[in-house]
């Protein structure tokens, strides 16, 4: 069962139905699917948001949370979706961080929705998931971070002006790290929105 809500939120997630990749001709028919190992690219811009509720020391958090990104602060990504047969990957690519190579998304469940979330505009309540994010160049499976994620997309079902919502709620970090301070909410954000879709390469 684990499998099949893993497999049913990946197909879900980054590029869905891949409309842009129509499986039928000028005429109608449709094109059996190629067994040979292919690779599609999904290319999104990066927004960074946060709301900090801490009356006293939100300058500070505010520095702090500029300081360090989410993805060394890229504002490119590019998305990956390899498949081969009935197996699927996807992989991020940061364009302006080059200290790593992608990171390979796996979906760890799905999860409630966070009340200090509705902070921000555009939030959801339904549809939720937690998602590992793991180096692909260490190959250990190992997340260097975790993010709350939920998907906005248009009716029907089209990544075409979707986003993709990577959220953090950072606040009993920063109560530790100012233990003396009053510190409500500190909740940061990953906006990822749609621009293009490239071509299926044939691997």
């Amino acid at each position: 069962m684990k499998y099949l809500v893993k497999k049913s939120v990946l197909l879900l997630l980054v590029v869905l139905a891949f409309c842009a990749c129509d499986n039928s001709n000028d005429n109608g028919e449709v094109i059996p699917p190629n067994p040979q190992s292919s690779k599609t690219v999904v290319n999104y811009t990066g927004e960074v948001e946060y709301v900090v509720d801490a009356p006293q020391i939100r300058e500070d958090i505010e520095q702090d949370l500029k300081a360090n990104p989410p993805f060394g602060g890229s504002k490119k990504y590019q998305f990956i979706m390899k498949s081969h047969s009935k197996l699927m990957l996807y992989a991020v690519n940061p364009e302006d961080d080059k200290s790593a190579d992608g990171y390979i998304l796996d979906i760890a469940g799905k999860v409630e929705s966070n009340d200090n979330y509705r902070l921000f505009p555009a939030t959801s309540a339904n549809a939720w998931y937690k998602m590992d994010i793991v180096p692909i160049a260490t190959k250990d499976g190992k997340p260097v971070a975790t993010y709350d994620v939920f998907i906005k997309q248009n009716i029907p079902s089209s990544i075409l002006h979707s986003k993709m919502y990577f959220c953090e709620d950072l606040t009993e970090k920063y109560r530790q790290k100012f233990p003396n301070e009053d510190i409500h909410a500190v909740v940061r954000r990953l906006v990822l929105s749609y621009v293009s879709v490239g071509d299926i390469i044939k691997e």
